[in-house]
Formats: structure tokens, sequence, C-alpha cells
């Protein structure tokens, strides 16, 4: 990640101040993705007020882009692996595992690839995304599908990034209203049916798994949090069970209600 917080600190914080520090971020692959929110969501919210972008913020955003511009200096402490030969990827069993997560303000997906060798597993975050919700807004089961139709797009290019098209895939959640338009039949509105379509074109509706809130990655870059929270949670990390045994893998089955 690559970023100069520092740059310009005379120059008074307007819209086009904050668009301008957000792009001097720089990490495609989203291990910090739940920090470089905050600007983004600040942009939003200055949207809503109709601030143009050269005028004057109000106090409490410009409180809230300083608070978190001070924080980047933490970044420094933040170790996380960058190779993939990290895992033992030789004649190892690999699955792939996305996660998805939404909340009101932004929809979010993480990536993660694992591999099993002779009983000893690892696993690492290969890409993570987060978007910013419409300006209208939508309801949140509808951010969740948008959620799993970014989800099922970066693992597909993830897939044939890694020349693994093959690969055994899941894909994790937690909404039962977004798993159940992609499992069951419509008819569904326009907005639902094209994202349900898109989603059975890029993965298949079996792959597609309930995992409980607190189990799941996704629901911090879906939030966004402070560095210090980052470094705390270590997200990046994926869930426990990964580790575990399918059999202990979360297992929950929609009903054909």
């Amino acid at each position: 990640m690559r970023a100069d917080p520092n740059e310009n600190e005379d120059e008074p914080i307007t819209k086009m101040k904050i668009l301008s520090v957000a792009h001097q971020l720089f990490d495609p692959i989203g291990f910090t993705c739940p920090i470089t929110l905050i600007p983004k969501l600040l942009l939003q919210e200055c949207w809503k007020l109709g601030i143009s972008w050269d005028s004057n913020l109000p106090e409490d955003v410009i409180n809230k882009f300083k608070k978190w511009k001070d924080e980047l200096q933490e970044l420094k402490f933040l170790k996380i692996p960058r190779r993939l030969s990290n895992l033992d990827l030789n004649e190892s069993s690999l699955t792939l595992h996305t996660f998805c997560d939404a909340s009101k303000l932004v929809y979010a997906t993480c990536i993660f690839l694992r591999a099993e060798k002779e009983g000893k597993v690892t696993f690492q975050l290969i890409q993570a995304r987060s978007r910013i919700a419409p300006l209208k807004g939508i309801s949140i089961p509808r951010m969740e599908l948008l959620a799993y139709n970014i989800g099922a797009r970066l693992a597909n290019s993830v897939k044939k990034d890694l020349n693994l098209v093959d690969i055994e895939s899941f894909f994790w959640n937690d909404s039962m209203d977004a798993l159940h338009w992609i499992k069951k039949e419509g008819p569904w509105m326009t907005f639902v049916s094209n994202r349900v379509n898109e989603i059975r074109r890029l993965s298949e509706a079996y792959e597609w798994k309930f995992v409980p809130v607190t189990q799941n990655p996704a629901d911090l870059p879906s939030r966004g949090c402070s560095v210090k929270t980052l470094l705390k949670k270590q997200w990046y990390e994926g869930p426990p069970w990964l580790r575990d045994s399918r059999d202990k893998w979360p297992d929950f089955e929609l009903s054909p209600d």
C-alpha cells in the first residue's frame, strides 16, 4: 500500500482534497479496504449534503477526515503475507472461499484460497473489494445481493488469473433473503432477476452457503473501520474454522418453503 498522508498539510479540506488523498492510497489486493472505505463514505456524505467540490465542509466531516488521515501512520505496523508462495500449493487439495456482506452504506466481498496437504491447512486472503451504496439508497437484502454479485465476479476473475478455473468453490454469506433469491426460482423484480442471473452464470447455486455474521470476515470491509481496529481484528487472516475439517464448517440448509 502506498500513501503520503502528510502531503499538502496546509490545504483547506474540501471534497476535492478528500478525493485527492483517497486516490493516493494504492492497495490492489484490498487488505486495507476497511480503511480506504472511510474517505469514500465521507465523500458520499458530502454529496448527500449538496456540497460542491471546493466549498467548506461541515466540521464533523473535517474532524472525521483528519482523524482518519492521522491514523494512516499506524499502517506501518501492518504485516500481511504478500505472496501465494506462502501457501503450500504443490499436491495440495485447494478450495476457494468467497465471503460476501453488506451494510446500509457498503457492500463487500473477500476471497481466501485454502490449501490442505497431509492434514496441514494453510489459507490466505487473495483479494477483497468494497463498494459504496447508490446515493438513492436500496434495501439491505438488495445490498446483500450486490455483494454476492461482486463476489461472484471477483471469484471468477481470481480463478482465471490463478489458472484455477476448476477449483472447488464456496460462497459464504449471512443474508437469508439474498440466499433465497439465488437458490430458488422467481419470478423476481428486474433488479433482483438481472443480478441473480449473472450470479448463476458465474457460480452454481449449490456453492452458496450460509455463515453466521460473527464468522463472516466480509463484515468488516462492509462497514469500514479505524486503523487500530484493523490491526486488532486482523480480518485478512480469515475465519479460524477454515483450519478445521469440513465437517466442522458452518452447515445450514435453506428450507424448501
